[in-house]
């Protein structure tokens, strides 16, 4: 004698169970998307904004919170260089780390460095930056600004 064995589960459990399901990776998916820094304007990779064609990453990034100490900076497109300006003071090129053939152009400050550390609260950096061959003459600036907390 065949005997047929039913399902433990009726078939509106199983279209309830499927939505739940689907709902629950919509919703991770969901919040991926809203977290991931990837394809960010702020970064300046894309987009219209000033410099977003040559703009790798901003150090650190913009509206970002960050420690007295941390390091600013810019990394740019290869063939481009340029100096660093930290709330309106220019940043002599000895005091900054230039790393050329990753074309990145970074500060941080320290004891007897002309920005010993950032002040608290709102700071903003402006990369003054050109292409190599044209020279300064050609400079173009890039700034953005960030919190220390």
């Amino acid at each position: 004698m065949a005997t047929t064995s039913a399902s433990p589960y009726s078939t509106r459990f199983k279209v309830v169970a499927a939505v739940v399901l689907a709902l629950a990776i919509a919703a991770f998916v969901a919040a991926y998307l809203a977290t991931s820094d990837e394809g960010d304007d702020e970064l300046g990779t894309s987009g219209n904004a000033i410099g977003n064609d040559i703009v790798e990453q901003r150090i650190p990034a913009p509206d970002s919170q960050v420690p007295q100490q941390s390091t600013v900076g810019i990394d740019l497109l290869s063939g481009w260089e340029g100096t660093l300006q930290l709330n309106n003071v220019e940043i002599p090129m000895d005091q900054l780390t230039l790393t050329p053939e990753l074309a990145r152009i970074e500060f941080t400050p320290g004891d007897g460095k002309v920005v010993e550390e950032l002040q608290a609260g709102l700071n903003c950096v402006t990369a003054i930056v050109w292409p190599i061959p044209e020279g300064r003459d050609a400079a173009r600036q890039i700034p953005w600004c960030f919190t220390v907390v």
